[in-house]
């Protein structure tokens, strides 16, 4: 099971953003897919903010359809998530919103999938960055 956090939208979003392509990958072969709750809730900030341009409501129905096509399960909030969150962000000095993806992550057994390295500092967490999809093995 994996978990994908808002910077996997965000790339899949923007045909120009330079993770674009292999955010998609992770898309199409990893399964099954989670997305964090709290990603919607980034993603609404980041709109409402102005960090992000998009057109409205247009991208709120393309999330839902990007969500149904490729079967991503939504997690539900709770809680434990944010004890776990508050811990994480306590010991590893993660942002809120990444010490909420990683308590996700971490109470469904997923690995999470994201381009952010400093997942990779959390040792009761599962991370796989996109871009070691794109990697052949050796002897291919």
């Amino acid at each position: 099971m994996y978990l994908i956090e808002t910077d996997i939208i965000l790339a899949v979003a923007s045909p120009r953003d330079k993770n674009h392509e292999t955010a998609l990958k992770a898309l199409r072969i990893l399964k099954p897919l989670l997305l964090s709750p709290y990603s919607l809730v980034e993603l609404d900030l980041l709109v409402s903010s102005g960090r992000i341009k998009v057109a409205l409501p247009d991208f709120y129905w393309a999330l839902e359809s990007l969500i149904a096509y490729y079967s991503i399960n939504l997690p539900s909030p709770r809680p434990t998530h944010m004890e776990k969150a508050l811990a994480l962000r306590t010991e590893h000095h993660l942002s809120y919103f990444d010490s909420l993806h990683a308590a996700v992550a971490i109470s469904a057994g997923a690995t999470l999938v994201s381009f952010d390295k400093k997942y990779s500092g959390v040792k009761e967490l599962t991370y796989l960055h996109p871009g070691k999809l794109l990697e052949t093995p050796k002897g291919s």
